[in-house]
């Protein structure tokens, strides 16, 4: 029994030196690099609602026709950079939304409207594990008008839209450099639908918005 164990004990000593055991290493904050930029393609799904508003501040407006809300989109890229403890990202980006409006639902008409938009953001993340972040964005956009298809409506459509809202999600990382997010938003419109408005009331542009894309660490 002792010459089994002293052969054991010899064959394990002989493998500890053939193949030493890997020393652990620990890395500090310093060692590990911290990539603070990155690049973002993204598309937008949306669909506009109308939020209406007196003339006279305090009153209910008398709302006297019909409004549906299409669906839209946009397209762009993104710049985001990470500056503790907030984030910040600037969007360039084609995007369009749709209405349809009249009297009665029998004569609604439709508008189409494609504005060139940029949007700056600021960001406040929360990491859940290695993987996946919770993010809150507070965004600002500013879109110009490029082209507007209508049925025949009156009136003009605003040249500048100026708007604000929140998105809440997350972003999943990949590997080193690539991740993936998602983002549901509402975004809120300063101003009207129309240039040379045609209602006793104000008519408000307010966007449900959904984000998704993929964001390159630099």
């Amino acid at each position: 029994m002792e010459k089994i164990i002293v052969k054991i004990t010899t064959a394990v000593a002989l493998i500890a030196v053939a193949f030493p055991l890997r020393a652990q290493v620990f890395y500090t904050d310093s060692d590990v690099r911290d990539r603070t930029v990155s690049i973002a393609p993204f598309i937008q799904a949306n669909t506009v609602f109308r939020r209406t508003a007196a003339e006279v501040v305090g009153e209910q407006p008398v709302v006297t026709d019909v409004f549906r809300g299409g669906f839209g989109g946009a397209y762009g890229l993104s710049v985001n950079a990470h500056v503790k403890p907030f984030r910040l990202g600037f969007d360039a980006a084609q995007s369009n939304f749709s209405y349809r409006q009249g009297a009665d639902r029998d004569n609604l008409l439709r508008t189409q409207s494609h504005y060139f938009m940029l949007r700056g953001r600021l960001g406040f993340a929360t990491q859940m594990n290695d993987e996946t972040t919770l993010e809150v964005w507070v965004p600002l956009a500013y879109r110009f008008l490029e082209s507007v298809d209508r049925d025949g409506a009156s009136g003009n459509v605003a040249q500048r839209i100026t708007s604000a809202g929140i998105e809440i999600g997350s972003s999943i990382k990949l590997s080193e450099h690539w991740g993936w997010f998602g983002l549901l938003g509402l975004d809120n419109a300063f101003g009207e639908f129309e240039a040379t408005p045609t209602t006793a009331y104000r008519e408000y542009p307010l966007w449900v918005t959904l984000s998704t894309g993929v964001r390159y660490a630099l």
